[in-house]
């Protein structure tokens, strides 16, 4: 790969290392603000971070000279008019999302590991990590590049952050280099898209109709320089399990356990040997059956997840016999320490009596989830075995409710009848466990409104030829909240940013990746101007 093969329309005054150090900035500047979302707040946006964020980028493109508007939502919008070439081509459209996941952490500095070997990374702040191309392979794609990552307590923000550094490098590179053209461009960044908050855009839709805009690019992806196309369909499932007395005999004892999950984007799950707490539970409940007699076999009594980490929870198992209390927390470990490389973790607390009341609520779900991981529905179930143009059907959270617990499945297909299928197992499975289920779907396939813009794809190829690299066509494992735009007749496909482990505490990206998605930009909105 040859980011400085000549092009008339590159960068003349930027070379690589420059452009880096531009990005880095803007990167280290964004990620110092907290700008995650949270999807228990009925406001749009609905945390005061992302106002903050979107206040902070429209001060970046009112200084690179762009127009720059705002909207009761905290979309920012930065309008560039077309030059060259492009002066009178139909504007497009290039965006980003300003929230990032729940449980995301803002970093002041970031860390960068010059020429990286593939040894394992060192995150100062989680030594549990294990990060080398021995433990994930697919980090082969790094190896000599300068990595830039964070702490490692916490994902900082890549997803989508990097995309959003890459956009104001675009803006801050065509403010420098007047000669490369480009069409009129509307540069948005847009609130509440990790929690799917579609209203936030409907009316910027509509707008950006009005405006002639019928083609634009999210720049959201993962994969360095991919484009997509298709994302998954999408639906979430809701299970209720009523509190109902559990017996509790003399002797019992009550045992907390931490389970410490392995967090990871249901992407990449797979790659990343995904693991959940509801996962955990099941299988040490499982396991403990085996290992001890009836009357004596541990019960979930307890579960609370993580507020800030889906994949981690508080489980408390009542226990019987106390006698029992190292048998079963000699299991926990069993289940949890194959994991351990990847981040995952165990504490287990010290035991106390136990008294009534008890509820069996906790226990229903779990043992459900331990069915519906045992089903064989006819395709790929969850999350962690899933890969390419496979589906999922995730259960990944179980939480207190007003008279019992709730289990929450994401489910996931590139196919509408397989999302209808995953749906109907769900459905099925919740009927014979007499419990009731809340379905409801979450967003659409853009691939066939995509089906008839071909040169969005061809577009970006041949940007990507021009700076002498290869752009290769991939389905997204996820949405890009783009919905309401389709529905206007905008057509928006989606560009990787180019980074590992998406909204996960392992993340990073390199500055060489950053260098090149900008002049892969720079390249895209020429070949655009010239089309």
């Amino acid at each position: 790969m040859n980011a400085s093969t000549p092009d008339a329309h590159a960068p003349k005054h930027h070379d690589d290392a420059a452009i880096a150090d531009i990005a880095l900035g803007y990167l280290e500047r964004v990620v110092a603000i907290d700008s995650q979302s949270d999807e228990r707040s009925a406001s749009i946006p609905s945390t005061e971070g992302q106002r903050v964020l979107a206040d902070e980028v429209g001060r970046v493109f009112t200084g690179l000279g762009a127009t720059v508007e705002r909207d009761a939502f905290a979309n920012v919008i930065g309008t560039l008019p077309g030059r060259g070439a492009g002066a009178g081509a139909p504007p497009l459209a290039l965006m980003v999302h300003l929230d990032t996941a729940r449980g995301t952490a803002a970093v002041p500095k970031l860390t960068i590991e010059r020429a990286w070997d593939g040894s394992r990374l060192t995150y100062s702040d989680n030594d549990r990590l294990h990060v080398s191309v021995a433990n994930y392979p697919t980090l082969d794609l790094f190896v000599g590049q300068d990595v830039v990552h964070g702490p490692g307590a916490a994902p900082f923000g890549l997803d989508d952050k990097l995309g959003l550094t890459h956009m104001l490098t675009l803006a801050h590179l065509l403010a420098k280099e007047d000669h490369i053209p480009h069409p009129p461009l509307v540069l948005v960044g847009r609130p509440d898209e990790e929690v799917g908050r579609m209203e936030a855009v409907v009316e910027l839709a509509g707008q950006l109709a009005a405006r002639g805009v019928r083609s634009g690019y999210t720049v959201d992806g993962l994969l360095p320089f991919e484009i997509n196309v298709e994302n998954f369909n999408a639906a979430h499932a809701t299970l209720t399990f009523p509190d109902r007395d559990l017996v509790v005999p003399p002797g019992a004892v009550l045992l907390p356990v931490r389970f410490g999950g392995v967090n990871t984007h249901g992407a990449t799950a797979k790659a990343e040997g995904s693991r959940s707490a509801t996962r955990f539970a099941a299988e040490t409940v499982a396991a403990a059956w085996r290992a001890l007699p009836d009357g004596r076999r541990p019960v979930p009594v307890s579960f609370r997840p993580d507020p800030l980490r889906d994949c981690d929870a508080d489980v408390v198992f009542l226990v019987p016999d106390g006698g029992d209390v190292e048998v079963v927390a000699a299991v926990c470990e069993r289940v949890v320490e194959p994991h351990f490389p990847r981040g995952a973790s165990l504490a287990v607390g010290a035991a106390t009596a136990a008294s009534a009341p008890q509820s069996a609520a906790v226990a229903d779900a779990v043992a459900f989830i331990a069915r519906f991981i045992d089903s064989r529905p006819g395709f790929v179930l969850l999350c962690e075995e899933s890969d390419g143009r496979e589906g999922y059907s995730a259960p990944y959270r179980v939480r207190p409710v007003d008279g019992g617990v709730a289990l929450d499945i994401r489910i996931r297909d590139f196919e509408p009848a397989g999302l209808e299928a995953r749906k109907a197992h769900v459905a099925d499975m919740a009927e014979a466990a007499g419990v009731a289920a809340e379905l409801h779907d979450q967003y659409i396939n853009m691939g066939p409104a995509l089906a008839s813009r071909p040169e969005l794809v061809a577009w970006a190829r041949a940007a990507a030829g021009a700076i002498g690299i290869d752009a290769p066509e991939r389905p997204i494992r996820g949405g890009t909240g783009v919905d309401p735009f389709l529905e206007q007749g905008i057509a928006v496909a989606n560009l990787g940013t180019g980074y590992f482990a998406p909204e996960s505490e392992k993340e990073l990206t390199t500055l060489e990746l950053m260098a090149r998605h900008a002049r892969w930009l720079c390249a895209l909105v020429a070949t655009v101007a010239t089309a």
